[in-house]
């Protein structure tokens, strides 16, 4: 087996966890509109940041969005 393809087969088999951390949200049209966005402080308390109004929000608030753009951060993992 072709040592490069050894390595790929290893890191795509690796269990490569992400958790998300940020949820931009767009309403309007492709000429104008409006950007909100839910931000994840810690680990399970989110904030929805509206121009300069930022609310507690829950993880329903933040699964119930349309989600434009999403954030991850890769949670590394120990290797042996």
């Amino acid at each position: 087996m072709n040592g490069q393809y050894q390595q790929t087969v290893e890191v795509l088999n690796n269990d490569n966890k992400y958790s998300l951390f940020a949820v931009v949200n767009h309403q309007g049209t492709l000429e104008s509109g409006h950007y909100t966005s839910f931000i994840r402080q810690h680990k399970d308390q989110w904030f929805k940041c509206d121009d300069a109004i930022i609310t507690k929000a829950s993880i329903k608030d933040v699964l119930d969005s349309e989600g434009y753009l999403l954030f991850y951060h890769k949670q590394f993992l120990e290797y042996e």
